[in-house]
């Protein structure tokens, strides 16, 4: 029987294809005496016949199968029970992914419309904080400008019809300029009122009636600058300060009583003023180191005449030399500098200089008037009896000067800004600043 079934053809194919999950306890435990057989094993199975021998391991194994299916049974069934509910896991997962995606997609919608929304407010918010900021710089530049509306309007009015007069203003300027200096206050009023006044006037030259040349030529900025300087305050002193430092030609200074030489000193001072003579055996060197350096240089004490090496000098024979210009000192060049300045003071009351002097110099007569006089005597008196009035006098001086000063310099600065203001005007912080001075 057992070979007949072993010689069936189909035999290795039902042993291949035997259920062994059908495999019972019973079976198993029907089995174990042939297993306990000292003669069922391989190699002995083997004596008998090779087929036999592996029948006998298949037998072993399919009892093995059966012991380890025990144990392993229970666990695959779990773990199909668990991939079944894997898989009810995944797909409600990923439903519940797609439902995110989908609220994720309006979260990143609606955060967009957030941003959006807090972009437009930055912008809202920066629109009225600088439409603020125009408000307080409008309501400034409004209170700011309030009093000077009526002052700029009269201003204009009057600029309007000096600027028609300018021609005629400015050639009396330039006469009394160029020529009054050697006179006293009462001739540089007759030839001003009778002669330059009249002839503008017969040749129709639109002019200022009793134009104040002093007023026209310079502030009262300056001339308080002048004062605390130790020019004395009366008008014929202002209008000799005005030749001194308007002039073209160098100003040679009628000065029996000092004033004007001390007031050029005190002026000079911090341009390092060299103070010489024409007999002074220095007096070439001062002059050649004063017009390379660029130093205002005072000659005093000169008589009717001066030292013919001056001559290139006011005659300005400047000759370009390169970069530089230089002029020619009788056998020697000097290099020339713009910053220099030429003063010549004499004591002698009433000189008679050569009409070639005349023509080359500014003859400016220093001569003290009774007012001026009168302000230096009291200045003196009150010094000596009072001592503590004069430096308070003094100190006030110097306070308004310096306030005349700063009005002077915030007005133009003002004018300036206003003028050359580019865009909106409120954006001009700079400006709104200056006005709230």
């Amino acid at each position: 029987m057992a070979v007949k079934m072993m010689g069936d053809m189909g035999f290795l194919t039902s042993l291949l294809n035997y259920p062994k999950e059908q495999i019972d306890d019973e079976t198993v435990e029907l089995l174990q005496p042939y297993f306990a057989a000292p003669d069922f094993n391989f190699e002995s199975a083997r004596k008998a016949s090779g087929n036999v021998a592996g029948l006998c391991n298949w037998a072993a194994a399919m009892c093995k199968y059966h012991v380890v299916a025990k144990v392993v049974e229970p666990k695959i069934a779990a773990l199909r029970a668990a991939e079944a509910e894997l898989k009810v896991a995944t797909k409600e997962k990923n439903a519940a992914e797609d439902r995110m995606a989908k609220v994720q997609a309006r979260l990143d919608e609606m955060q967009s419309q957030f941003d959006a929304a807090m972009a437009q407010k930055q912008l809202l918010e920066e629109d009225a904080a600088n439409c603020q900021k125009k408000m307080d710089s409008a309501a400034a530049l409004l209170h700011a400008l309030a009093g000077e509306e009526s002052r700029w309007t009269l201003q204009s009015k009057e600029f309007s019809a000096q600027i028609q007069r300018l021609t005629g203003d400015c050639a009396v300027a330039s006469a009394f300029v160029s020529y009054l200096g050697p006179f006293n206050k009462e001739f540089r009023e007759l030839l001003m009122s009778r002669d330059f006044y009249g002839d503008c006037i017969k040749l129709n030259i639109p002019i200022t009636q009793n134009l104040e040349v002093a007023k026209f030529l310079v502030d009262d900025s300056e001339v308080g600058e002048w004062v605390l300087q130790g020019l004395p305050t009366d008008e014929l002193s202002v209008q000799n300060g005005i030749m001194v430092t308007r002039a073209s030609r160098y100003p040679v200074l009628v000065d029996p009583q000092g004033q004007g030489r001390l007031w050029l000193m005190n002026r000079e001072e911090a341009n390092q003023l060299k103070v010489t003579q024409l007999n002074d055996k220095m007096f070439r060197n001062h002059l050649e180191d004063c017009l390379a350096f660029g130093k205002p240089l005072l000659v005093e004490n000169i008589e009717e005449e001066l030292d013919p090496v001056l001559d290139p000098v006011l005659e300005r024979r400047l000759v370009k030399k390169g970069k530089s210009w230089v002029l020619q000192l009788a056998d020697k060049e000097v290099d020339f500098t713009d910053t220099f300045k030429l003063f010549c003071t004499t004591r002698l009351p009433n000189p008679h200089f050569t009409p070639e002097l005349c023509a080359k110099v500014t003859v400016v007569d220093f001569t003290v008037t009774m007012a001026g006089l009168e302000d230096q005597l009291l200045g003196k008196l009150i010094l000596k009896e009072k001592h503590e009035l004069e430096e308070q006098r003094q100190q006030l001086l110097e306070e308004v000067q310096s306030y005349k000063k700063k009005i002077k310099q915030l007005e133009d600065d003002l004018l300036f800004r206003l003028s050359n203001s580019q865009g909106n005007l409120l954006d001009d912080t700079e400006l709104i600043d200056v006005l709230a001075v």
